[in-house]
């Protein structure tokens, strides 16, 4: 069996790629990453008051990646000054073959085309409704993944704890769902034939699990995270996500949609303790983008021409639309309050993205983002007296 230890020859050295990098010869590699983001708010209503517009520093964010003997993998993320969460992942993946790889700690459950993009990846300022929301985000398990067919074809399943960090609560009336399963398969139906299909790609993903008689912790709020449909309805049974998505990237241009369904039983939830119609959560966008400067869309956003070397960067703009709607699977009554019948008072915001970004360098990004939101219901809003209205965000991040 040959060797693969390093020698003195061909030991320690530091390079800096993408990112600055450690390395032993061919027997460990370390890259570390950091990012620093912070934003300015400006809206009619926000999380902080009204009409806030100081600057908020909503990122202070150190990782580690590292490749062990070329077969292990090691991810650390963490958070800097918060105590709600701080170890954002952490996790480790051995891949004998690419078509058999396990992966275990704490990371995202294999669902959201937009909840696994990593934030200095995103196009817009705020993740899709459907990402920031009702994907389930991260949360402690185990998963069998790997990529086969010449790289077409993806497959992930795994089991975990709960259903992610987004139902994570504290509130003794508010439940999440228990052990959960979950999987994902993504397709590259045209991989290998040139640069403008060979990216198109599209994916289907579930999870299952029970959840105990409680009000669900998944609620709907805006974009800047105001309440506009209190979940006090009462669920017990089973809970099921099921996914689309769909991504095509030629050249300059960038498009993807995706839709995420939740139901939730009410089995015993009437005033009679009979069954009800399950709880029902949707979200879906539509966005595109375009590189105004040309850059391929498929790669990482690093400026052809940067400004330190005469240049104007990159300059992208995008718009998206989206639905997040709260409600039953039921429609055959009429709606009532009571979040004991089998057809609630729903609710549903529909949200209209525009955007800019300028990356100037290769690590740093400016993103502006006007976000128009219309309530079907004003009168659950944040403002009644206003079914729509604009929010305006500023972001500036840097990120190696």
């Amino acid at each position: 069996m040959q060797d693969s230890r390093p020698t003195p020859a061909n030991a320690w050295k530091f390079v800096w790629e993408d990112h600055p990098s450690v390395r032993w010869g061919t027997f460990l590699r370390m890259d570390f990453r950091a990012m620093l983001q912070g934003d300015i708010l400006n809206a009619p209503v926000t999380p902080r008051g009204a009409d806030d517009e100081s600057w908020h520093l909503t990122r202070r964010r150190i990782g580690l990646d590292a490749t062990v003997w070329r077969h292990v993998d090691f991810h650390v993320e963490r958070e800097l000054e918060t105590d709600v969460e701080p170890w954002r992942e952490v996790w480790g993946n051995f891949r004998p073959l690419e078509a058999l790889q396990v992966r275990g700690g704490r990371f995202k459950l294999p669902m959201g085309l937009d909840q696994h993009t990593d934030t200095e990846h995103l196009d817009f300022v705020y993740r899709s409704r459907a990402g920031a929301v009702l994907a389930p985000g991260r949360d402690r398990g185990v998963m069998l993944h790997g990529e086969v067919f010449d790289r077409r074809l993806f497959y992930e399943i795994g089991v975990f704890d709960h259903d992610g960090h987004h139902a994570h609560t504290t509130v003794p009336e508010r439940v999440m769902a228990d052990r959960t399963v979950a999987g994902r398969i993504r397709v590259r139906p045209l991989a290998g034939f040139g640069a403008g299909l060979a990216d198109l790609e599209g994916a289907v993903s579930f999870t299952t699990a029970e959840v105990e008689e409680g009000q669900p912790a998944i609620g709907g709020r805006t974009a800047l995270g105001l309440p506009f449909f209190s979940t006090n309805i009462w669920v017990n049974g089973r809970q099921r996500r099921t996914g689309v998505e769909a991504r095509w990237r030629p050249g300059p241009f960038g498009a993807q949609a995706e839709y995420i369904r939740l139901t939730t039983e009410r089995l015993g939830e009437s005033v009679e303790d009979t069954d009800l119609a399950p709880y029902l959560v949707t979200a879906w966008y539509v966005s595109g983008t375009w590189l105004l400067t040309g850059e391929s869309k498929s790669g990482l956003l690093v400026p052809r021409r940067p400004v330190h070397r005469g240049g104007v960067g990159a300059v992208e703009i995008g718009i998206r639309y989206e639905s997040f709607a709260f409600g039953t699977t039921a429609h055959d009554e009429t709606p009532s309050l009571s979040p004991r019948a089998s057809v609630i008072v729903g609710n549903r915001d529909r949200l209209l993205t525009l955007g800019v970004t300028w990356a100037p360098v290769r690590w740093l990004r400016v993103q502006f983002n006007g976000v128009r939101e219309r309530l079907d219901d004003p009168a659950q809003g944040p403002n009644p007296d206003a079914p729509t209205f604009w929010s305006r965000v500023f972001r500036l991040q840097f990120a190696l």
